[in-house]
C-alpha cells in the first residue's frame, strides 16, 4: 500500500511555512584541493569570497573513502523519519554528483551534503556525507551560489524535533569579492507538508522573481511522484537538485524540477517531480538565482 503523502510531525506546526531572504547574487567556481577534508576544501574559498550562505555543486569528486548515512524509518515517536546507522566504504570512491548547503551550527561552519556514486558492481547509491570525515583524493572543480547578507543557521525546530537550517539575516555582512550586477539570489527553507514545486513558485512570487534557476538545493520529500519515472513509496528520503528552472507563465511563475532521490536502501531514483504531489518531509533548503532573460512556460 502506498505511504501517506502527508505526515503529522511530533511538534506544533510553525505559522510561517516558508522562510526566505534575498540578496545580491554571488557565484564562484573554485578548485577543491586534494589532501584535505571535503569540509575544509569547501569552506576556505567561500569564506574568502564573502559568501555567507551558499549551495555547492561538485561533479566527479574523488574521495579516499566514504562515510555516510541513509534516510531511515524513525525508531520512535519523536520523529517521522530518521537516519540509518553510519556506513563506511574503506576504498576510493568517485562521487558523480554532490550538492551541499553551507551554513553555521553551534557557532561554527557546518555543511549539509547529499551525494550519489556508483558501487564496484555499477549500482547507483547515495547518502548524506559527513564532509568533515572524508578526504578529497585529487583536485576537483566546484561551483557555488549564494549571498552575503544572510546565513543558513542550524537551530532546533520544535515542529520536527530536528536541528535544521533556516535563513537568518546578517547585520554587518562582509563585503563580497564580486556580485552579478542586477541579479538576486533567494535563500529559503520550506517546511513539512508544503508542496515542493508550488513552494518554489511561491518564493518567486514573494520576491518578484519572474524567472530563476534552481541551484543545487537539498532536503527531503515524502516518497516521490515523478512525471517520467516510477513512483517511490518510501516515507524517508533524501533529495538534491539535478536541474531546475522557473519561467514566467500566464498565471505567474511556473517551476520544473529534476531531482535525485535516495531511498532507505541507498538506491537512487531520478526524475522530474510532479507539481502539486510532492510534499516536503522534514525540510528543503532552497537556493534560487534570478534569471535576467525571462523565459515563458507553457
Amino acid at each position: 500500500m502506498p505511504a501517506p503523502r502527508r505526515l503529522t510531525q511530533p511538534g506544533p506546526p510553525a505559522a510561517a511555512r516558508i522562510e526566505s531572504i534575498a540578496g545580491d547574487a554571488l557565484s564562484l567556481t573554485f578548485p577543491l584541493a586534494g589532501g584535505q577534508s571535503l569540509r575544509d576544501g569547501i569552506l576556505a574559498p567561500l569564506e574568502a569570497a564573502g559568501m555567507a550562505a551558499a549551495t555547492v555543486r561538485i561533479e566527479g569528486l574523488r574521495l579516499r573513502s566514504m562515510h555516510y548515512v541513509r534516510p531511515a524509518a524513525s525508531p520512535d515517536d519523536e520523529h517521522v523519519a530518521f537516519y540509518s546507522e553510519q556506513h563506511r566504504i574503506d576504498e576510493p570512491v568517485t562521487v558523480e554528483l554532490a550538492c551541499a548547503t553551507v551554513g553555521r551550527r553551534d557557532g561554527g561552519p557546518f555543511i549539509h551534503c547529499h551525494a550519489m556514486w556508483r558501487t564496484a558492481d555499477g549500482r547507483w547509491q547515495g547518502g548524506h556525507i559527513f564532509s568533515d570525515q572524508v578526504i578529497v583524493a585529487q583536485d576537483t572543480e566546484a561551483r557555488a551560489w549564494g549571498i552575503a547578507n544572510a546565513e543558513m543557521r542550524a537551530d532546533f525546530d520544535a515542529e520536527t524535533n530536528f536541528t535544521l537550517f533556516r535563513p537568518v539575516p546578517i547585520e554587518t555582512p562582509r563585503r563580497p569579492a564580486s556580485t552579478a550586477p542586477g541579479r538576486r539570489c533567494v535563500v529559503a527553507r520550506i517546511r513539512p507538508n508544503e508542496d515542493l514545486v508550488q513552494s518554489i513558485e511561491q518564493v518567486c512570487r514573494d520576491h518578484g522573481l519572474r524567472a530563476a534557476t534552481i541551484r543545487g538545493s537539498v532536503g527531503s520529500i515524502v516518497g516521490a511522484r515523478f512525471e517520467n519515472a516510477a513512483p517511490v513509496d518510501d516515507i524517508a528520503t533524501e533529495i538534491f537538485v539535478l536541474d531546475g528552472a522557473v519561467a514566467e507563465a500566464a498565471n505567474g511563475p511556473r517551476a520544473t524540477l529534476d531531482i535525485a532521490l535516495i531511498d532507505p536502501r541507498g538506491n537512487i531514483h531520478q526524475g522530474r517531480v510532479v507539481r502539486g504531489d510532492n510534499p516536503v518531509l522534514i525540510c528543503f533548503e532552497l537556493f534560487l538565482e534570478e534569471s535576467l532573460d525571462v523565459g515563458t512556460a507553457a
